[in-house]
């Protein structure tokens, strides 16, 4: 037995419009609004609060940085469970470190050229909980500059860096 698809054999009679043309003649204005409906007023304050807070958070790292002001630093930084990460190149090897961010704050030493002119390159709200920043960090006086990553946890309401990795970029 063959089997023939019934669709195949009726006609429409009635004038039924293609529903790809019906949307395509809706106005600018409503995309806009339906793409706003998914965003609440109170969704895009907070996402703008945690944005200025995560900005405040990095600035006052850098400032902690540059000025060696241990509590700044402290303030930054997720004493706890906090790790930063780098590449030691030794000659023709190189080897991951890591060390808490407790230790790297406990010995900050005023550096009064550190992270004049900072950038933040990349800054990503994963939610409202997480997020990841990438700074360009110049280091003036050595021509040269760092790349950091960090990694930002809210944590008790307030953004902390529990994550820093960066890669140093030598004067060439």
């Amino acid at each position: 037995m063959t089997y023939i698809p019934m669709l195949a054999f009726i006609k429409s009679t009635s004038k039924q419009k293609n529903p790809i043309d019906t949307i395509s003649k809706f106005s600018p204005m409503f995309y806009l609004a339906l793409i706003l409906g998914f965003f609440s007023p109170q969704d895009l304050l907070a996402q703008k609060r945690d944005t200025t807070n995560i900005e405040q958070a990095i600035e006052n790292y850098i400032a902690g940085w540059r000025t060696g002001n241990i509590e700044l630093l402290k303030k930054t930084f997720d004493l706890e469970a906090g790790v930063v990460l780098w590449v030691d190149k030794n000659g023709e090897s190189e080897q991951l470190k890591s060390m808490a961010l407790s230790e790297l704050a406990n010995g900050v030493k005023p550096d009064d050229g550190f992270g004049i002119g900072y950038t933040i390159q990349d800054l990503k709200i994963i939610d409202s909980k997480l997020a990841i920043a990438t700074i360009k960090v110049p280091l003036p006086r050595k021509k040269s500059y760092y790349i950091d990553c960090l990694e930002m946890q809210k944590i008790n309401g307030e953004w902390k860096i529990v994550l820093k990795s960066f890669v140093y970029f030598p004067k060439e």
